[in-house]
């Protein structure tokens, strides 16, 4: 069995980015999201839609996942 790896913890000068300023992503930019209880997904932006609130991430472990403003998580960026 292979073991899991856990997820990058952003870098020491990545800053907490709060749904107000998403709309300054591009797609590309890397992100990391934290998630109390389920620690850091690391991955990189594919779209911001919905009013700049909504983020489409495609995370490095694999997949791709649509992260809402009033959901209970942060998104760090370098």
């Amino acid at each position: 069995m292979i073991p899991a790896v856990a997820p990058s913890k952003p870098a020491p000068e990545a800053r907490l980015v709060p749904p107000a300023d998403w709309s300054t992503f591009t797609r590309g930019d890397a992100v990391w999201v934290h998630e109390d209880g389920w620690g850091y997904d690391n991955g990189i932006v594919d779209e911001v839609a919905g009013g700049h609130r909504m983020l489409w991430i495609v995370l490095e472990q694999g997949g791709r996942r649509l992260i809402c403003g009033n959901d209970p998580l942060e998104v760090w960026a370098a």
